[in-house]
C-alpha cells in the first residue's frame, strides 16, 4: 500500500512536469490589434475647370484626411474616412478684389487592400459637404454650402511600421466630387495608431 502511494505520487509529479514543459515550449502569438486610426496632411493640386477667370484660380492648396479602419488579418480592410480638402482659391486683382475659397468635407466608406508588404490601395465612395466662402472688400462676406452625393477617391500608399502600434507613411490620393465635377490630387504624409 505504501508502494502504491509512492507510484501514484510519482505519476502525478511526472504528469505535472509534462504539462509544465508543454506550457513553456508553446509559443503564443501576441494579440493583434484589429482597429487603426490614420491622419494625414499634405499639398494638393486642383484640376482647374473654372469657366470664367480661369487665370485667377490658385490650383495648389492643402488637404487634411483622417480615417478609422477595421483591419483583420486578411488583405482587405474596411473603414470610414473624412477630411478637409481645400479644392481651390480664387483671387481677383484691384479694384474689385474678390477672394473665394472652395472646400470639400467628405464622409466616405473605404475599402483598403494590401498589395505588397508595405504598399496598399484604397477606394472610397460617399458624400461630401461643399463649402464656398466669398470675401469682397466692397460688399462684405458671403457663404454657401451644397451637398454632393456622388464622390469617390482612390489612393496608393506606402506604410512603414515603427512598432506594433505606430506607423508612418505617404500616399497619393485622387479625389472626385460629382456635384461640380471638381477633381484634385494630393500627396499626404500619414501617421497611424493601432488599438
Amino acid at each position: 500500500m505504501y508502494l502504491k502511494r509512492i507510484i501514484i505520487i510519482k505519476m502525478l509529479i511526472i504528469a505535472c512536469s509534462i504539462h509544465a514543459m508543454a506550457q513553456t515550449t508553446k509559443h503564443t502569438k501576441p494579440k493583434k490589434s484589429k482597429f487603426a486610426v490614420y491622419a494625414g496632411f499634405g499639398p494638393n493640386y486642383y484640376f482647374n475647370n473654372v469657366a470664367l477667370g480661369k487665370s485667377y484660380v490658385n490650383d495648389f492648396n492643402y488637404s487634411f484626411t483622417g480615417r478609422v479602419m477595421w483591419e483583420p488579418e486578411h488583405l482587405l480592410s474596411l473603414g470610414v474616412e473624412s477630411g478637409y480638402y481645400r479644392l481651390y482659391t480664387y483671387n481677383t486683382p484691384e479694384p474689385t478684389k474678390v477672394h473665394i475659397a472652395n472646400t470639400a468635407i467628405p464622409i466616405q466608406i473605404v475599402v483598403s487592400m494590401r498589395v505588397l508588404q508595405n504598399f496598399y490601395v484604397n477606394f472610397a465612395m460617399g458624400q461630401a459637404v461643399l463649402l464656398n466662402k466669398i470675401h469682397t472688400e466692397n460688399n462684405g462676406d458671403f457663404s454657401a454650402s451644397s451637398f454632393s452625393v456622388a464622390d469617390f477617391s482612390g489612393t496608393i500608399g506606402y506604410r512603414r511600421k515603427l512598432s506594433n502600434r505606430f506607423s508612418i507613411g505617404a500616399e497619393t490620393k485622387y479625389y472626385y466630387s460629382g456635384a461640380y465635377i471638381d477633381r484634385n490630387i494630393a500627396v499626404l504624409f500619414v501617421g497611424g495608431y493601432r488599438f
